[in-house]
């Protein structure tokens, strides 16, 4: 048993060996860096993103195997800087439990939160790393133009190029802190739609939402038409306990028109004046743009109202962005 005297002094030792597998990994040096592991068939890696997904590595074998291969092709990550926070140590005997959140600082500018675990063991007076888990929270590069809101619609997180969107949107903006539409009529629809999301922020919720749906929760809402005659919305989809708010994807919008295109049997022509109401043009605005005259455009409108089922502007922007 550790007696009380030792516990500073061990979870020093501790501390100072995960921080040594950290810096040894950026610095390339394989060989300093297994020396922080245990070598045998117990150690086990496992590193968990929504990107990548999962990898898991079982015994020293495999995990020396493939980070010689990481650290012999250059692979290894652009950490600049590495910070430890709310870190938590539980020692027994010669066990020792280390969970902590990381934040990582990238040399292109990103910076990543983790959630980690380790488990050492200590033999022969020094620790050791049996067990090592990390999550990467988010899409870095994407999430760089989303707002995150909490459950109450409270802005969490709101980098420069979603405030540009943000700025540019004819129906949204913050008030107070708090994500908000600029009429009353919009703003009731969109707190229905983040209390919506904020029922599928645990994990369980999304689980059974996705395998009762076939797909992961995503909520387009149809605020109404703008004085310009366009159509104004946003999406809101749930990842890491957060409501992210998406004012427009252009990758997102071409692959759901297509499918779209797919589905309803739209023409050309029809796609192309679709993905101009849905990007927020007025009819007026849609023909100048597609080179086309009004006449055209309301024909095509009225034969894409035929195929979709729909006799508005707002409800075709909703089933439109709800494909797939």
């Amino acid at each position: 048993m550790n007696h009380p005297s030792q516990i500073p002094t061990d979870h020093a030792a501790i501390m100072q060996v995960i921080a040594q597998e950290t810096e040894t990994f950026v610095r390339g040096d394989f060989d300093a860096w297994a020396a922080c592991w245990v070598q045998d068939d117990r150690t086990r890696e496992l590193c968990i993103s929504s990107t990548t997904g999962a990898t898991v590595l079982e015994g020293w074998p495999a995990i020396a195997q493939y980070m010689h291969e990481v650290f012999d092709s250059g692979a290894v990550c652009g950490i600049t800087d590495f910070q430890r926070e709310n870190v938590s140590i539980t020692c027994r005997d010669d066990m020792a439990w280390v969970v902590f959140e990381g934040r990582s600082f990238q040399a292109d500018g990103r910076v990543e939160q983790t959630y980690e675990t380790r488990v050492l063991e200590r033999d022969d007076g020094n620790w050791r790393i049996v067990y090592s888990s990390f999550l990467v929270r988010g899409h870095q590069r994407e999430d760089a133009h989303r707002l995150a809101v909490d459950a109450k619609g409270m802005v969490l997180f709101a980098p420069p190029a979603a405030l540009a969107s943000l700025k540019a949107h004819p129906c949204l903006q913050i008030s107070n802190g708090r994500l908000r539409a600029l009429s009353p009529a919009w703003d009731k629809l969109l707190q229905a739609g983040l209390n919506c999301a904020a029922e599928q922020h645990r994990y369980f919720q999304q689980y059974c939402y996705s395998t009762q749906r076939g797909q992961t929760f995503r909520l387009p809402i149809v605020l109404g038409e703008t004085d310009a005659g366009g159509v104004a919305f946003c999406t809101l989809f749930v990842r890491d306990e957060m409501t992210f708010v998406e004012m427009q994807s252009d990758g997102d919008l071409t692959n759901r028109l297509t499918m779209a295109q797919a589905i309803y049997g739209l023409s050309d022509g029809q796609l192309a004046l679709a993905a101009r109401i849905v990007s927020g043009d007025s009819l007026t605005a849609a023909a100048d743009s597609l080179g086309i005259s009004i006449n055209t455009v309301r024909t095509h409108l009225s034969r894409i109202y035929a195929k979709t089922g729909v006799n508005a502007q707002t409800a075709l922007v909703r089933i439109l962005l709800s494909v797939g």
